[in-house]
């Protein structure tokens, strides 16, 4: 026997806001200015936390704590679903070798659990872009389970240098902007963002209504062209939820700028909806490829607009690809949205869909 389980309380701290009221007022507004991080010689757009703490623990804590504050009072022995690509190596990349590491690999969750100001079992996730959506799957099935009553899936990605010269070397980072599904596309542009979300078996507004994970073969740097994997998932996401794609009124997609990847997703997009693809939304451009911590602050910044009945324009968005047949929203619309779609691709391979309903 399986429960429902729904989508409580969250909070959200990225480049547009530290809070998710104030993200979602930003997404509305169209703001979406970036900072700039500079690799070697080479100068690339960056959405930071808008924080003034600029020692990295500091910064760490100091959106923890704001997060929790959105979350409300916490009973201590809370589960915790931690997600990330980098955990604390951006605080590793600020000590000088040798040296005895202030908090261990092992014990970076403990302390995210101690500014949360909880000591109950802690599961870390790290695979790549997916990781929230990971971490959401697993504690959804514990709860439907009926094994915990109650979760807080955290996602923290924090600005290091390992991961911007990866990306950098692979030649996979815009010189200037993220342009979404753009005919002038030219790679993505990273952020940081500290996210979490309460999950439950308690009735809220919003139902996890499906999570699929999976994995496409085809490249550890790119997805299939054809985008038969992604499309193959969505529509197990819409198969667990019990809907057809045209019950799908918002796909918040992926779409970082890659040409590949946003070519990938456009062809899956064509198999799953045919010819009536539901309104079509990018976060990314507006804060950033948050990496690990993507899939729950999009989540959370997306619950946030509808919870205005709001959809927001897609940044950076400006020319069609013909190539693609397909592109976001270009202005805001107030509308209600039953079923959203969301959809992840992660480096390596990862892929990852999540429906939410919501509840009358």
């Amino acid at each position: 026997m399986t429960r429902p389980v729904y989508l409580g309380a969250s909070g959200l701290v990225c480049a547009r806001g530290t809070s998710p009221a104030a993200v979602a007022g930003a997404l509305s507004a169209g703001e979406c200015a970036s900072d700039w991080r500079l690799h070697g010689a080479r100068r690339f757009p960056w959405f930071p936390l808008p924080l003034a703490d600029t020692d990295w623990l500091g910064r760490a804590e100091q959106a923890i704590r704001r997060v929790a504050a959105d979350l409300g009072p916490l009973p201590a022995k809370t589960p915790l679903f931690i997600a990330s690509s980098s955990f604390q190596v951006g605080l590793c990349e600020t000590l000088p070798p040798p040296h005895d590491l202030p908090i261990a690999n092992a014990s970076f969750s403990r302390q995210l659990a101690a500014w949360l100001q909880l000591d109950g079992p802690r599961y870390s996730f790290s695979n790549a872009c997916i990781s929230g959506f990971s971490a959401i799957d697993t504690a959804r099935s514990l709860i439907a389970a009926g094994q915990i009553d109650e979760a807080v899936v955290l996602g923290c990605e924090l600005a290091n240098a390992s991961t911007l010269a990866g990306f950098a070397a692979l030649e996979l980072l815009s010189p200037s902007a993220c342009r979404p599904f753009d005919r002038e596309r030219d790679g993505l542009v990273l952020g940081e963002a500290v996210a979490a979300i309460r999950l439950s078996a308690k009735p809220t507004r919003w139902r996890l209504a499906a999570v699929r994970t999976g994995i496409d073969a085809w490249s550890i740097t790119g997805p299939d062209p054809d985008g038969g994997p992604i499309a193959e998932l969505l529509g197990d996401c819409l198969q667990e939820a019990g809907l057809e794609a045209g019950d799908i009124d918002l796909v918040k997609l992926q779409a970082a700028g890659s040409p590949g990847t946003d070519l990938a997703e456009a062809n899956a997009l064509h198999q799953v909806f045919a010819a009536n693809p539901p309104p079509l939304l990018s976060l990314k451009s507006a804060f950033g490829h948050t990496l690990g911590a993507s899939g729950i602050a999009e989540l959370v910044a997306l619950l946030a607009c509808l919870d205005r009945d709001c959809i927001p324009a897609t940044a950076g968005f400006a020319t069609a690809d013909p190539q693609l047949g397909l592109q976001p929203t270009t202005r805001n619309s107030r509308q209600p949205v039953r079923h959203a779609l969301l959809n992840l691709i992660g480096f390596g391979g990862g892929l990852a869909g999540l429906i939410v309903a919501h509840q009358p």
